[in-house]
């Protein structure tokens, strides 16, 4: 009996061990299946060959608007026989923006597109870079103390005027306390130029500007910093400039959780499906977008035109635009196909 009873729980042991194997292998293949689809190989067995193999490389790799980015670089690096690699994505670990720079000139990939930060080791690899023959393309943020061969961005000084143009219809509803939100890995180059813009946008008015900056080492601690601002009784403002797209989720979420909204408003940053509805519902006033398609369109134009040519556009400039109640109903039928 005890030896019948053995046999049963060894069955059962390999019943269960030839199901968990059979799992592993669907898991397997169907990720196998995805990662061949992205390169280009087809179920026969066969692959396509690419011209240019270029990398994409952010710290913010995931984000809403770097994969829109992203498919903007894919779709037109496909159409000129170009294989845009998005690095560091999905990855089991993360790494830092210093080591995706590493491998993709360990790669010897023929070009890269990439947002520096101030750390200033990116500035000698993409030096690095430019000396073993790799272009670099900087978009969102430059470097121009580095051997970038062209910058794909939005002019800083007109984003801040549209801005000040949004302030100033606010201050005419009695609006009068504004503060713009600055990222604090960011405090001195582009938003320093949009905060000065801003100021002269309104400056004949008699309204007080002033600027806060948030931490950026996480999502917590950003989040953390704009709810102090709400609920400091004295000084809250009555308009808060997000220059960011999280800084702006972030203050949405803010006002609605702390019964906030018709006291604050906010102008906010990129057109996500949650700022789109909440303009819609009149919690957010206005967000500032831009093509982020036509961004990562630029981003391959610009290496195909250096890697024939060898000489570029040292400036791309990407259109922007304004989302408010006017014209909202617009984004929201795109979404749904309407």
């Amino acid at each position: 009996m005890l030896s019948k009873k053995k046999n049963q729980v060894i069955l059962l042991a390999a019943v269960s061990s030839i199901l968990a194997g059979i799992v592993i292998i669907i898991i397997g293949m169907t990720f196998y299946n995805y990662k061949i689809s992205e390169i280009g190989i087809e179920e026969n067995g066969s692959y396509k060959e690419y011209q240019y193999h270029y990398a994409l490389i952010s710290e913010k790799a995931d984000a809403l608007f770097w994969e829109a980015i992203y498919n903007g670089a894919l779709e037109a690096g496909k159409a000129q026989n170009i294989y845009v690699e998005k690095m560091g994505s999905n990855l089991s670990a993360d790494y830092l923006l210093y080591d995706l720079m590493k491998i993709a000139i360990a790669a010897q990939v023929d070009g890269i597109i990439i947002e520096p930060n101030e750390d200033e080791r990116i500035v000698e690899l993409i030096n690095e870079a430019d000396k073993a023959g790799i272009p670099v393309i900087t978009v969102i943020m430059d470097a121009p103390q580095s051997s970038r061969k062209s910058f794909i961005g939005i002019n800083s000084y007109n984003q801040g005027q549209m801005y000040g143009k949004q302030v100033l219809e606010l201050i005419e509803e009695g609006k009068h306390k504004i503060t713009v939100l600055v990222s604090s890995d960011n405090s001195n180059t582009n938003q320093s130029v949009i905060y000065s813009s801003i100021i002269e946008a309104v400056r004949e008015k008699n309204v007080e500007v002033s600027s806060k900056i948030i931490n950026t080492q996480s999502t917590f601690s950003s989040e953390e910093d704009i709810r102090k601002i709400l609920m400091d009784a004295e000084n809250a403002p009555d308009v808060l400039v997000c220059l960011t797209a999280s800084d702006t989720l972030s203050a949405y979420q803010a006002i609605v959780d702390y019964n906030r909204v018709g006291e604050i408003e906010i102008i906010g940053y990129y057109n996500s499906e949650i700022i789109i509805n909440a303009i819609e519902k009149n919690i957010i006033h206005a967000t500032m977008t831009f093509d982020a398609r036509q961004m990562g369109a630029y981003c391959v134009e610009a290496l195909v035109e250096y890697n024939k040519t060898k000489h570029v556009s040292v400036y791309y400039s990407v259109d922007v635009s304004i989302i408010d109640s006017d014209n909202v109903k617009n984004y929201l039928e795109s979404d749904t196909g309407e």
